[in-house]
């Protein structure tokens, strides 16, 4: 993603999450080095390189290296913009912006393959904002800071649906709805949407709900607004930020200037009971005040009402120019609890650059880690249970893009 924002960063209106690679090489487009067989099929890595993407197979995260040299599938042209790639297990989707079409691709046997890709024009504009799953095939896709939506149905391959949602009656005049979460709740959709003044030009810090038939995307109906904290959902696809437990679907807001938000609002979570088409008005839970004003980014649910994030310690003195939102290190690792309300745990690292890179088995978290003092990037294993972190596989042979650690069970 990185290198797309950094030599365009006209288009940019948040911070990406990046690994500062510590060293540059040349792969080849060559065959996989550690074949599916080999390596049990579990987990990928994707590198970016001065000569482009490659994504390849990775046998064990807590001992070796792991480099793109002379291995893996060259995925450049499958996967042209970072933000817009969705995983669901083996299967990878993508779209597109410049050629204007969706894909559908498979890694197996360690090698990344195209099923299928399908014209997509049904979106004024094709730089993904969020992305929803209705059920196992339907994929829902909407545009950064807008009211438009699709709906792909994965298994047939066939946009079923797309369109705007909106009011005269529950929108203002001159305004615009911008969606940032859009949840299925049986045959209503949820949605978690600012208003945008056309006029004024400023976007509103309210979250506020708002409903649709499903699957008809009609009858929209504001449901509730709320001040404490806003966007609910990131601004750009591609982020953790909302999981299920319990019977409450738990939705973490976005608010750091470099993501969008316009004043400084705390992070936090939202939650919606399952069934109803609101907030729960007496929920909150605010990070940023265990964390001096701090805000934070999802990197991965844990279990148990814990997720994994990384909070932006003191960007008042830390960012100094636009890349310091990317490569500074000011970014320090928090697990936090839903249930209690409280951060349960900063991870024992320096303060190091700012990463989304990770991925959770059996309750255990794996973290790409780019700590500036180290002599690589490094996978770290975070349990719970025992509360104890492992040093892992090192990563070398990227360029300052992020090397995305991908589950694919």
């Amino acid at each position: 993603m990185l290198k797309s924002i950094t030599k365009n960063v006209s288009l940019i209106a948040l911070a990406g999450i990046s690994l500062i690679g510590c060293s540059k090489s040349t792969p080849d487009n060559g065959t996989p080095t550690n074949p599916t067989e080999e390596v049990g099929g579990n987990f990928a890595i994707k590198f970016s390189t001065d000569n482009g993407s490659f994504m390849l197979p990775v046998k064990d995260l807590m001992s070796g290296t792991i480099s793109p040299v002379g291995a893996g599938t060259d995925v450049t042209s499958m996967f042209p913009w970072e933000e817009n790639v969705i995983q669901k297990g083996k299967y990878f989707y993508s779209i597109d912006p410049n050629a204007a079409q969706f894909g559908k691709y498979s890694f197996e046997n360690g090698v990344l393959k195209a099923i299928k890709v399908i014209p997509f024009t049904k979106l004024t504009t094709l730089y993904i904002g969020w992305h929803s799953w209705l059920d196992d095939d339907r994929l829902a896709v909407g545009p950064r800071n807008s009211n438009e939506y699709a709906v792909i149905n994965t298994n047939t391959m066939l946009v079923e649906a797309s369109g705007t949602i909106t009011s005269d009656t529950d929108i203002p005049k001159d305004h615009n709805m911008r969606i940032y979460a859009f949840l299925p709740q049986g045959n209503k959709v949820v949605l978690g949407y600012c208003l945008y003044n056309n006029i004024t030009k400023v976007s509103y810090d309210i979250t506020y709900t708002g409903s649709v038939d499903y699957p008809s995307f009609k009858n929209f109906k504001k449901t509730g607004e709320d001040n404490r904290s806003a966007p609910v959902g990131p601004v750009r696809n591609g982020y953790f930020h909302k999981f299920k437990e319990n019977g409450y679907t738990y939705l973490q807001t976005y608010t750091m200037p470099a993501l969008g938000g316009g004043k400084n609002l705390p992070t936090g979570f939202y939650r919606i009971k399952d069934g109803d088409d609101k907030l729960d008005p007496n929920y909150f839970f605010n990070i940023s005040q265990y964390q001096g004003g701090d805000n934070q980014l999802g990197v991965s649910y844990l279990g148990n009402g814990k997720a994994l994030l990384i909070s932006a310690h003191d960007t008042k003195n830390n960012v100094k120019e636009w890349n310091d939102w990317w490569y500074a290190a000011m970014w320090e690792y928090l697990i936090v609890d839903v249930n209690s309300q409280k951060v349960v745990k900063k991870l024992d690292f320096p303060l190091v650059s700012n990463s989304r890179s990770a991925v959770v088995i059996n309750g255990n978290a794996y973290i790409a880690v780019n700590d500036p003092k180290a002599d690589a990037i490094y996978i770290w294993e975070y349990n719970p249970t025992t509360d104890k972190l492992t040093k892992g596989a090192k990563i070398l042979g990227g360029d300052a893009d992020t090397p995305m650690l991908y589950n694919l069970d």
